[in-house]
């Protein structure tokens, strides 16, 4: 898995400032949803030099005084994260541990909703999908979230890029399903034009919808190499390119252990990548494996050109008993790279 940089700017106690880059796990795109909001007016200003003397009153309104600016430490926060990259790079980037069933690993597709104030403010609502991405030719399933007494709506697929309406459909209940056409875009919107007991109010909501170009076709026996528990997985390629597959590692009782990455150059037809859990990600729990929410995503080539993604026709697929033990002990060594990190990010605590 390749690592994204994140900056980080540290200010330093010679009164510097340095610029941090930081591996740490790429993830997908997060969602958001594009709803009617309202912008906060800002806070009324209000002039403090009333008790000044009138020489001096005049230069207050013009140029009100700064607040005082306490100083703090960065040492807590920069120990801290050196800490984290320490823990972090004692595993590879194509194994990294799921600390928790919060992780966004594990929420690669979800849609986020957020209720907004309508009809005036009186209520909240929030228009939600069961996903963000969709892989045509699976319904768009949508809802409404709200206490508010509900009439009827009428629902719009909007292309976002041309701004043009593509389906629309009249509906009475809060729950609906949308049968999108092939030749519908990736960017698009669903907005909502809605009708209470106590008014009208529009609500919307943005996803994207993919004609998926490769197919997990199965897994093939699982088996030991070095440190690793190495994991064929068959898929069948529609356009060839270079392809990034993710997935999750589970134990049998549905554990999260650890988010599996590989990315390589596939050519068109049946091919058999094959993806590694690292010996120590896997340290701590049963020999019963399974293999959840796989993601394949075909790279874009050059600036301009969209990420395209494939399709599992499974929600998970079992690995069956696999004896860790049976794996060598050897430690992950940390790249050049990631060593002068970790020291700049050791010293940078030191002298804050």
């Amino acid at each position: 898995m390749t690592r994204l940089l994140l900056a980080v700017t540290l200010v330093v106690s010679m009164g510097t400032t340095a610029y941090l880059w930081l591996d740490a796990p790429d993830t997908l795109t997060h969602q958001t949803t594009t709803e009617r909001g309202h912008t906060p007016s800002p806070p009324d200003m209000r002039e403090a030099a009333s008790s000044l003397p009138d020489t001096t009153r005049h230069k207050a309104q013009a140029q009100p005084a700064e607040p005082d600016v306490m100083k703090t430490s960065m040492a807590p926060t920069l120990s801290y994260i050196a800490a984290d990259y320490a823990e972090q790079i004692q595993h590879p980037d194509y194994s990294i541990p799921i600390p928790s069933k919060q992780s966004p690993y594990l929420h690669w597709n979800q849609h986020i909703s957020t209720p907004i104030p309508i009809l005036d403010g009186s209520v909240k609502a929030a228009l939600k999908l069961n996903q963000y991405r969709y892989f045509y030719p699976e319904n768009i399933q949508a809802s409404l979230v709200t206490p508010a007494s509900f009439n009827q709506a009428t629902l719009s697929v909007i292309d976002v890029e041309a701004n043009r309406e593509l389906t629309h459909l009249d509906v009475t209940d809060t729950q609906w399903s949308i049968e999108p056409e092939a030749d519908w875009p990736v960017e698009l919107r669903l907005k909502a034009a809605l009708s209470f007991d106590g008014g009208d109010d529009v609500l919307t909501a943005d996803f994207r919808l993919y004609q998926p170009i490769a197919e997990v076709k199965g897994v093939k026996p699982v088996f030991g190499r070095g440190p690793d528990m190495v994991i064929p997985l068959v898929m069948d390629i529609d356009k060839g390119g270079i392809y990034r597959v993710r997935a999750n590692l589970f134990t049998a009782d549905d554990q999260p252990v650890a988010v599996l990455t590989n990315k390589t150059r596939l050519s068109e037809g049946e091919q058999t990548l094959e993806l590694r859990a690292f010996r120590a990600s896997m340290r701590g729990y049963g020999d019963e494996w399974q293999l959840k929410d796989v993601v394949i995503e075909r790279m874009s080539g050059y600036p301009g050109e969209r990420a395209q993604f494939g399709i599992s026709p499974q929600d998970h697929y079992s690995l069956g008993v696999f004896d860790t033990g049976q794996l060598s002990d050897e430690p992950y060594q940390m790249s050049e790279q990631e060593r002068m990190q970790l020291e700049f990010l050791q010293r940078a605590a030191q002298q804050s």
